[in-house]
């Protein structure tokens, strides 16, 4: 769990017994200020099966703001895989992270996909599939 994880909120699914996929796709924000990277157009989109729990949307938002020029989490796959654990963990489900990145001063994007589950699930062995 991330220090940020707290920042991350979830609200309560209305109607949980319906099947529900959620996505949220977010355009990221420039993360680091040296290199001015992800470039405009950058995203990331999380993906999860809604249960008891969703995650809350201006929660998601100040989550991800909280990583701009962040000191440990620099590069964008420790960011993809940071961000895919602190909400599996909040909302108790796996969840898929991907992002779509370009980058200033490289010929190159890239597409990081991770999928996290719960650190109590994979504790206790109780692994959803």
């Amino acid at each position: 769990m991330s220090e940020n994880a707290a920042l991350l909120g979830t609200i309560a699914n209305a109607r949980p017994g319906l099947e529900m996929t959620v996505e949220h796709v977010l355009t990221l924000p420039e993360l680091c200020p040296a290199t001015r990277n992800p470039k405009p157009g950058s995203t990331l989109t999380l993906s999860y099966v809604g249960g008891e729990r969703l995650l809350e949307l201006f929660s998601l938002d100040t989550y991800v703001d909280a990583f701009v020029g962040h000191p440990v989490v620099r590069d964008m796959e420790f960011f993809v895989q940071t961000v895919a654990q602190d909400a599996a963990d909040a909302l108790g489900c796996p969840v898929t992270a991907a992002a779509d990145v370009s980058y200033h001063r490289l010929r190159q994007g890239q597409r990081i996909t991770v999928r996290a589950l719960p650190m109590a699930a994979a504790t206790a062995g109780t692994l959803p599939e």
